[in-house]
């Protein structure tokens, strides 16, 4: 037999030769697995990157919008343009100290502008030469710290073009906020007035962060909708209980008066409105049967005596609670004070200089002869006794109750609204919201108990200087691609 040995020094070093590819092996898996650890890490670092510009050019808009209202630090009111873009000062820049997005060229070059009816140079970057389109300020001191990333926002009066056409074709006219829906300018004046129907601005921020993320942010903003007051006195409600007196002068003046404050600056439209404001077609046979007494003491655009008007078509979103709440919340947000309590002593009612916006959430005398002047709201029973004047809008919307008390006289510039949102049960109970469709207010009440006169006349002018304290509602926001 012949036996056979197998020679062992022929496997010798394997064990060294699979290490050596577990070991090559492992490494690749470990490359692999960095590789891909590093470029996610750079995925998340360039969308982080990308959001802080986003954000940031959002946080320019915001502190933008604000500073467009009367009064704020560092207020942009007395700055906005007037006229349309491309032409002398229609464009205002809001810059970060730094950038020049005038000129059209640079890291910060504004050519985005171009395409907003603005007629560029042929070279595609800023406007028509000669300066004077465009008018600039410095960021506000109290931006965040440490500042974000947006360098430049523009504000800019938006015009029907060919970018942004709201009826379909290009009329190069301005676009006004009708409360519910924008619109160009209508006849006869063509432009926009700051109570009925408010410019709409187009805000435009850049950012650019130091990693280089671009991002442009846009809004469409205008003034904050206080739907504009369809009468003199309005009773916003079914069956309005209007005690009239019959034996003294009392006098509800639809007619514009177009007057203000003294030294002019109104802007607004002479627009004629109803002396008596009603809820509907009922409502009006009941205001005209109270106010037959004295007739001739009602005035206003139908030019009938007593002028008494249905006006639940202007009153849009405030013939139901809802709206009549968001309305509420609206000025409560933005009152100068609010006063959660009954006849609240050391009340700053405004003057024509400073008005003011109050909220009393409760009952309410204004007595004597107390001059006041902004906006007025009062959730419980306002009491008129003797002969305060007011300048602006009085609205009387929670209980909807007015009380004229005592001898003397007063006169209103401006419109009172009145509104009730409790249901008729007399236990207090508030009339529910969310109901679909939207439930109406209650009878709203005007009680007369004395003697003495009144008169209550409509004014936009007076109307108008309670506008610039009011925020900007954003309308429409998009995201540019630049």
């Amino acid at each position: 037999m012949i036996s056979k040995t197998r020679n062992k020094n022929s496997e010798r070093g394997i064990a060294l030769v699979v290490a050596m590819l577990s070991l090559l092996l492992i490494s690749v898996i470990a490359v692999g697995l960095m590789a891909s650890s590093n470029t996610e890490t750079s995925i998340s670092t360039n969308f982080r990157d990308e959001q802080v510009a986003f954000f940031s050019a959002r946080g320019g808009l915001d502190e933008v919008r604000d500073r467009m209202r009367f009064g704020t630090p560092n207020s942009l009111y007395g700055n906005l343009p007037v006229t349309t873009p491309g032409t002398p000062n229609g464009v205002l820049y809001v810059t970060d100290g730094s950038s020049t997005p005038w000129t059209g060229s640079g890291k910060y070059g504004d050519t985005e502008i171009c395409k907003e009816g603005v007629t560029c140079s042929p070279s595609g970057g800023s406007p028509l030469p000669g300066g004077g389109w465009y008018t600039t300020v410095a960021s506000a001191a109290y931006a965040a710290a440490p500042r974000l990333a947006w360098r430049w926002v523009r504000i800019t009066n938006k015009t029907d073009n060919a970018t942004y056409s709201v009826d379909g074709s290009v009329s190069a006219l301005p676009v006004c906020w009708y409360g519910t829906n924008e619109s160009i300018a209508i006849a006869p004046s063509f432009t926009c007035d700051s109570v009925n129907n408010p410019q709409v601005y187009l805000l435009t921020a850049l950012a650019v962060t130091n990693g280089g993320s671009r991002r442009m942010v846009q809004y469409e903003v205008a003034k904050t909708a206080i739907p504009p007051m369809p009468g003199a006195l309005v009773f916003d409600g079914p069956n309005p209980n209007f005690n009239t007196p019959n034996s003294n002068a009392f006098i509800v003046d639809g007619n514009d008066q177009h007057v203000g404050p003294p030294g002019g600056g109104c802007t607004t439209a002479k627009r004629d409105k109803a002396a008596l404001g009603g809820f509907d077609p009922n409502a009006v046979v009941t205001l005209t049967g109270d106010a037959m007494g004295r007739p001739a003491s009602y005035t206003g655009s139908s030019g009938l005596t007593p002028d008494v008007q249905n006006v639940s078509g202007p009153l849009h979103g405030l013939t139901n609670v809802d709206g009549l709440t968001t309305l509420v919340n609206n000025i409560t947000s933005e009152a100068n004070a609010v006063y959660p309590m009954n006849n609240p002593s050391g009340v700053n009612l405004g003057t024509p200089a400073a008005p003011m916006i109050n909220v009393i959430q409760g009952d309410y005398t204004l007595s004597g002869g107390t001059t006041g002047t902004g906006i007025l709201l009062v959730t419980g029973t306002l009491t008129l006794n003797g002969n305060p004047n007011w300048n602006g809008l009085i609205l009387v919307i929670g209980r909807g109750q007015i009380v004229k008390t005592g001898g003397g006289n007063g006169i209103v510039n401006g419109s009172i609204f009145v509104a009730n949102m409790f249901d008729s049960s007399g236990n207090g109970n508030p009339i529910p919201l969310g109901a679909m469709p939207p439930n109406p207010p209650g009878t709203p009440s005007i009680t007369w108990n004395g003697g003495g006169t009144a008169t209550i006349q409509y004014d936009s002018c007076w109307l108008q200087i309670i506008g610039p304290k009011l925020p900007y509602k954003v309308l429409a926001t998009r995201e540019e691609i630049y």
